[in-house]
């Protein structure tokens, strides 16, 4: 065979390129069931036939890589179907599916680089509309004039021209090998990427599923998933992608959801078995109203309770593993500073962990005075510490000198070593991963830990991701704090937010302005800089002074611009993200967050923190368009960060809640069964008594892919099951 034809036949094997034939559209079914033995469920999919290099890779994108993999993929929907609608109807369901089957008048194909539109004018007994198929210009073999299409859809209306009808962008087209759903009949919805279809998913589901599915073997003995009302592995992968009805998808689901959670509660048990193994330094630690003096405050009783919680851990032999959560503003960081004092005066040493130069450098200027009031030796180390005053600093540490430490991922260097290493801190833990954690744990022998988080997480969540771990909470803010108001600016009003802000300006209150980007945007969205040079134009606002602070500036540079606004020689501060921790102005009571709908709940919830910390009624103003209506207006019902993190929870599923990918667990599938207190409660329970559970889940591989389901939708159109299912996030 020649060269030419060796390519020519390897691309047909592997064909996803735009311009080619859908030839995957019916393979899945002749490959698999060509397969004349069964195979072993955790081989690689590259073993089936069908399934080339590039396939396997496009697969893997989407996170199968095993049969397994394949048959415990749970949908991303389930509809019953109504039946086709008109035209005239269809376009009326603006972003909302639609099943229409009509005839083609005419179509044209626009090229832009490697992407393509084909454009199709069909038609009904009700009216015509245009159909967009995006990167499919082979269909245009489909779509010839006369030919008749039934197409699944959502009307979308032309921005450029109002008065124009809207079009269809096109999700599926039926026919061939995929016959339209018809009324009544159950159609799953599947993830797809560059190289993988939809349907081509979707039928290698269905067809594995219908092959391979008895061959999965349950873990749990039945037994116990009798009593849990529950179904095996192998009859929820068969349901999974050919359900007898909704309510036998959803059982489906509930078991596939389980798999992660076993896995995740498998290795948390063997973590906590060896912890109580360990031997940690006991720390001799004085009461903690002993303490409190040298803050020059009084501790909350929240703050209190959470001392005495620590006192008990550092007091034992077993390592303290412990997570602080706290809203914006609760008093962690006293917290934190309260368990590095009382470690310090042990003769022992702190790291204190923070994934920012700016929250670093912040936590050591406002601890060094604490620290060194009461006799304790610290400083600070960063990727910015130039090398002299680096090797000098690891010295000390390396002798003892040095008994406290605030740094960023420089701690983590294989260079930075303790002499007596106590306590480590970890503040924002969920923006360290877990091997970035554990290689600061790993400087001190069996050293005591703690995490700290102001990101608000839902208890059972917490449960579900943190079983290791004992979490503390502080719900209660210190004492002396102004209200603090959020308000979603729209029409005349947000064109000229700067109105807004210049009667606090005038009391000689400061002001934060957030921009999300530095730079202009693709839409014309201003940048920070465009928006600080605006403002030092407009002269009702530049007499206060303006500052602008952004992460392409060094630190010592962004140090300065900030210590000058927390000083007040300039009043208003324009900044992007990089101010979201470790600001700490009380004097600041307004803060104006442009393109709000860009940044995710617990983002915008941190930033609205920068507020509201002095005696003044402060308040937060938000600038989007509608389409990030529901999130903002979450925020304007809503203050505490714990009950706005529950409801998005329920509302979205794991969404950006956390904004974390952590090695080998499926967190939107433990959202999913954090949301039923039962899955969980089940789960522990099996792994708290059957030691063959650990041993089996605590080493297999677990489930590498979970569609995050979509909210439950309440219309005419096909009926969905999706979603989180109803909870008590409380328990």
């Amino acid at each position: 065979m020649s060269m030419k034809a060796r390519r020519q036949a390897s691309r047909a094997e592997n064909r996803t390129g735009p311009d080619e034939p859908a030839k995957d559209q019916d393979e899945s079914s002749a490959t698999i069931a060509g397969a004349s033995e069964a195979p072993d469920l955790r081989q690689g999919l590259n073993q089936l036939p069908g399934i080339g290099p590039a396939r396997a890779a496009a697969l893997a994108r989407l996170g199968l890589v095993q049969l397994r993999d394949l048959l415990l993929l749970v949908p991303a929907r389930v509809e019953r179907w109504e039946g086709a609608l008109p035209v005239s109807a269809a376009r009326e369901r603006v972003a909302e599916d639609a099943l229409v089957c009509v005839r083609v008048r005419s179509w044209k194909l626009a090229r832009f680089g490697r992407r393509s539109l084909l454009r199709v004018l069909a038609a009904d007994d009700s009216g015509e509309i245009e159909l967009h198929f995006f990167n499919q210009a082979w269909l245009r073999e489909r779509c010839l004039p006369g030919a008749e299409l039934a197409v699944l859809g959502r009307a979308k209306p032309i921005r450029k021209d109002a008065t124009l009808p809207p079009v269809l962008v096109v999700r599926r087209l039926f026919g061939e090998h995929a016959a339209a759903p018809r009324a009544g009949e159950l159609a799953l919805s599947y993830p797809s990427c560059e190289g993988i279809s939809e349907s081509f998913l979707a039928r290698l589901c269905r067809d594995a599923a219908t092959r391979f599915a008895h061959l999965l073997v349950d873990p749990v003995p039945a037994a116990d998933l009798e009593r849990a009302n529950v179904p095996s592995l192998a009859w929820a992968a068969g349901q999974l992608h050919q359900p007898a009805s909704l309510d036998a998808f959803a059982k489906a689901r509930a078991r596939a959801a389980m798999e992660p959670l076993l896995h995740l509660e498998a290795r948390l048990f063997v973590r906590r078995s060896a912890r109580a193994l360990s031997c940690a330094p006991v720390i001799d630690v004085p009461d903690p109203q002993e303490l409190q003096g040298a803050f020059g405050f009084a501790f909350t009783r929240a703050q209190l309770g959470v001392l005495h919680d620590m006192q008990r851990d550092l007091s034992s032999a077993r390592p303290m593993r412990r997570l602080i959560q706290g809203d914006v503003g609760s008093g962690k960081t006293a917290v934190g500073l309260w368990a590095c004092l009382a470690v310090a005066k042990a003769r022992r040493q702190c790291a204190f962990l923070a994934p920012t130069e700016l929250l670093a450098e912040q936590h050591y200027l406002g601890a060094r005075a604490l620290l060194e009031r009461s006799g304790v030796r610290a400083a600070l180390l960063t990727g910015s510490t130039r090398a002299a005053e680096r090797s000098v600093l690891e010295q000390r540490l390396r002798s003892g000198e040095l008994q406290v430490v605030f740094g960023t991922h420089a701690l983590l260097s294989e260079r930075t070593r303790f002499a007596r290493l106590g306590l480590a801190v970890i503040d924002e833990q969920h923006r360290f991963g877990v091997m970035q954690r554990a290689r600061l744990l790993e400087k001190g022998l069996d050293a005591h830990a703690l995490w700290m988080t102001a990101t608000p997480i839902p208890r059972t969540l917490a449960l579900c991701m943190y079983g290791d771990l004992d979490v503390s909470v502080i719900r209660e803010l210190p004492p002396g704090r102004g209200t603090l108001s959020t308000e979603w600016l729209r029409g005349a009003r947000a064109r000229h937010p700067w109105k807004l802000v210049q009667e606090r300006l005038a009391r000689n209150e400061r002001v934060y302005w957030v921009v999300p980007r530095i730079d202009a945007g693709p839409c014309g969205q201003a940048g920070a800089v465009a928006r600080h040079a605006a403002l030092l134009r407009t002269p009702s606002v530049a007499a206060f002074g303006v500052e602008l602070v952004h992460g392409r500036q060094n630190a010592r540079e962004r140090s300065a611009r900030l210590e000058r606004f927390r000083r007040g020689e300039v009043q208003l501060l324009v900044a992007t993200t990089v101010i979201e921790v470790g600001v700490d102005v009380p004097e600041a009571t307004a803060i104006v967050i442009e393109d709000a709908g860009r940044l995710g709940l617990a983002q915008l919830h941190q930033l609205r923190g920068r507020v509201g910390r002095g005696a003044l009624p402060s308040v937060c103003y938000l600038l989007g368009d509608a389409r990030a209506g529901e999130r903002l207006a979450l925020l304007v019902r809503e203050r505490d960060g714990f009950a706005v993190a529950e409801e998005d929870l329920a509302r979205r599923g794991m969404g950006d809640l956390l904004g974390l990918r952590q090695a080998g667990a499926s967190w939107n599938a433990l959202a999913y069964a954090a949301g039923d207190p039962g899955i969980c409660a089940s789960v522990r329970h099996w792994i708290a008594t059957q030691p063959g559970l650990v041993a089996f889940y605590a080493t297999a591989q677990p489930p590498r892919a979970w569609v995050q389901p979509r909210p439950m939708a309440h219309s005419p159109r096909p009926a969905a099951i999706s979603g989180v299912p109803g909870s008590d996030l409380g328990g």
